[in-house]
Formats: C-alpha cells, structure tokens, sequence
C-alpha cells in the first residue's frame, strides 16, 4: 500500500511539473489569440518574432513533458515538434475568426521555426548537462 502511494505522488508530481506546464501554456496562448489587437501599435515583422519565442518555449515544454514517457530523443523531438507545429496552425486558424486578427501562413512557418528552434536548444542543453528529465 505504502509502495502505491509512492507511486501515485510521484506520478502526480510527474504529470504535475511536466505535463501541466505545456497544457497550462496552451491555453494562456488560446486566451492571447483570443483578444483583439486594437491598440497595441507592434514595429513591423515583431510578431513574427514573438510567434517564433512564443513556440519556442511551447516546444520547449513539450519536450520535457515527453522526455517522462521514456522513449528514444529522436521520436520525442519529432512528437514534441509535431504537437507544437501543429498547434500553432489551429492558432491561427483560431485567430481567423477573432475580430481585428487575422490568420498568417508566415506566422505559422514562425510558430514551427520557433518550435523546433526551441526543442533543440533545450535537447543541446539537456544532453550537454547529462541531466534527465527533471530539468
């Protein structure tokens, strides 16, 4: 019983700190496409920058949450690259029918670029530092 227990905390505090970051991130990122951009004057192509940073952590997230299941780097890189990639094209389909916003093929090719920009940097680092996943 006491082995259990063990077992349940650690899966909760497993899916706890890997696996609720990236949901909770997604959803922050739902409710950002979801506002009008009246008002908020942004430097021309700085959206692009900020689609590329915003995934880059997106796929950042989704590469630790994976590294829990325990397969090998290169299916987690591809998944985590996927989820990421994928999602960013529903965001902007999402962000068709938001008033004042509108949908970008090049925001989405930033959403991918920074997604797996992201993914790979925090696997170089990860494999640079030796540690696992509870980085």
């Amino acid at each position: 019983m006491a082995i259990e227990k063990a077992m349940f905390r650690g899966r909760f505090k497993t899916c706890l700190y890997q696996w609720l970051p990236p949901i909770a991130y997604m959803a922050l990122i739902f409710y950002i496409s979801s506002q009008s951009l009246r008002g908020l004057p942004l430097p021309k192509n700085t959206d692009k920058i900020i689609h590329f940073i915003e995934f880059g952590i997106l796929g950042i997230l989704w590469f630790r949450a994976l590294k829990t299941v325990g397969v090998n780097n290169k299916q987690i890189v591809f998944v985590a690259f996927a989820i990421t990639f994928l999602y960013g094209i529903s965001d902007e389909i999402h962000q068709y029918f938001v008033p004042e916003r509108d949908a970008s093929v090049f925001d989405a090719v930033a959403d991918g670029l920074g997604g797996w920009m992201g993914i790979w940097l925090y696997k170089g680092v990860f494999n640079a530092s030796g540690k696992h996943h509870n980085v």
